[in-house]
């Protein structure tokens, strides 16, 4: 196996060391606020009936993500995209730049034989897909209400809105466009005979094939799961709200919880969500009239009672994939009858 170019691995360090960075600023910002004293009685007063319902919660989103992969991908059944949700969820809380998105692909090509790329495209998908959501919500929360603090300006929402709905609907052709242009410059340089060059190409080109015979029932499925994961979402916010008695009228919360998701949705450079989901979480709930010190203290709370609920139900996703890959190749070496 080749080692990396050093001005590669260089130039990948250092973005790791920028996300370590910008994760570190957003915290420091957010803790040289905080009341630590008062944060302190707030999370030995929560209150365990509400916790429990977050957990539920988020649950809820964690099926819904594993069915809309499941959906998307072929080989794939949904037991196996659960699971390998819930790791990638897990991994991009801890890991930098996102790069536990890659594990989802490598966990279905190694169990179910998906094919990488196209499970790499529908993560893309759906990244788009929720970004346009959000969005959505961001842009209608502003117009219901006026612009105040926290809160980000309608016209460069609008514009975002506009943007992700047009990247959406041109998924496929910008996808058809990429790989017309990679064929011409593979052809120009005398590599489009090369083996590798030309399985790839080939591979990309009956992924896009089968993804653009997706049926409207299919179609259907990922826009009714990607909205029950943002309505899931949302009343996952409120419950960790109330555990920290902090109530808002429905309104309120899906405007707050609109742009504290946006914050979280955004792929900034950073370590997980570290940092970015804080930030947004204030300035989203600050915008709807939650005090600062509660929208600080609750802010950690979601970070860190979330990322529990992720390394619990990851936990047994993983023991469950290696039990099943052990099966696996115990069956495989089994002697023949």
């Amino acid at each position: 196996m080749s080692r990396p170019h050093p001005a590669r691995r260089e130039r990948k360090v250092l973005r790791v060391a920028l996300a370590c960075v910008a994760s570190a600023a957003l915290l420091a910002l957010v803790f040289s606020q905080l009341d630590l004293e008062e944060a302190s009685a707030r999370f030995r007063s929560a209150n365990a009936g509400w916790l429990a319902v977050a957990a539920a919660g988020s649950f809820f989103v964690l099926i819904m993500r594993g069915t809309r992969f499941a959906v998307l991908n072929r080989q794939a059944r949904w037991p196996l995209t659960t699971a390998a949700t819930a790791i990638q969820v897990f991994l991009n809380r801890v890991t930098p730049l996102r790069m536990g998105e890659l594990s989802l692909p490598w966990i279905l090509r190694r169990h179910a034989g998906e094919d990488a790329v196209r499970s790499l495209l529908s993560v893309v998908l759906v990244r788009l897909i929720d970004l346009g959501i959000v969005a959505a919500a961001v842009v209608a929360g502003l117009s219901l209400r006026g612009q105040g603090e926290g809160a980000p300006p309608l016209v460069p929402s609008v514009v975002v809105l506009v943007l992700l709905a047009l990247g959406l609907a041109a998924f496929r052709r910008c996808l058809r466009l990429l790989l017309s242009v990679a064929r011409w410059a593979a052809g120009s340089v005398g590599v489009a005979e090369r083996p590798w060059v030309e399985r790839s190409l080939r591979k990309l080109g009956d992924v896009l094939a089968d993804g653009e015979s997706m049926g409207r029932r299919e179609m259907a499925a990922v826009a009714v799961t990607s909205v029950a994961i943002f309505v899931g979402q949302t009343l996952l916010f409120g419950a960790l709200l109330q555990a920290f008695s902090v109530e808002l009228r429905l309104l309120e919360l899906m405007q707050g919880g609109a742009v504290a998701q946006a914050g979280a949705a955004i792929p900034i450079a950073a370590v997980g969500s570290f940092g970015p989901q804080e930030a947004s979480w204030v300035a989203g709930f600050v915008w709807v009239g939650v005090p600062l010190q509660d929208a600080l203290v609750t802010a950690v709370a979601c970070q860190l009672f979330t990322l529990a609920f992720a390394a619990i139900f990851a936990l047994p996703a993983w023991i469950w994939l290696q039990r099943k890959a052990a099966a696996g190749r115990a069956a495989d070496s089994a002697p023949v009858a």
